[in-house]
C-alpha cells in the first residue's frame, strides 16, 4: 500500500486539490469573493513553486493545476477568463516577492 502511495501521490494530491478547489468555489458567495480566493490560491502556488525551483518541480505543477481544474470546475459566479487570469497573476506576484526577498519564510 505504501509503495503504490510514494508512486503515486502526485495524482493523489492532484485529485484531493481538485476536490478542494471544487469545494472551496462552491461555497463562494459571489464572484468578487471567488477573485479573492483564487488570486490567494494562485499566491500560496507561487510561494510552493518557489520553494520548489532547485528540485522536484513537475509534480507539482500538476497539483497546482489540479486545484484550478477543480476551482473552475465548481464556479457558477465570475468569468472562467478572469478566474485563470488572476490565478496566473497571484503566481507570478507571489514568485516574484519572494525572488526578490520581499517576502520570506521560515521553513519549521
Amino acid at each position: 500500500m505504501t509503495d503504490f502511495f510514494f508512486k503515486n501521490w502526485a495524482e493523489f494530491f492532484f485529485f484531493v486539490l481538485m476536490v478542494l478547489g471544487f469545494v472551496m468555489a462552491i461555497s463562494s458567495p459571489s464572484a468578487f469573493i471567488s477573485y479573492i480566493v483564487i488570486f490567494l490560491s494562485g499566491m500560496i502556488g507561487g510561494r510552493i513553486l518557489y520553494d520548489r525551483k532547485k528540485k522536484l518541480t513537475f509534480p507539482y505543477y500538476i497539483i497546482i493545476i489540479g486545484f484550478l481544474i477543480g476551482f473552475l470546475l465548481g464556479n457558477f459566479y465570475g468569468s472562467k477568463k478572469i478566474i485563470l487570469i488572476l490565478f496566473i497573476l497571484g503566481i507570478l506576484f507571489s514568485y516574484h516577492l519572494h525572488n526578490k526577498g520581499y517576502l520570506k519564510d521560515v521553513l519549521y
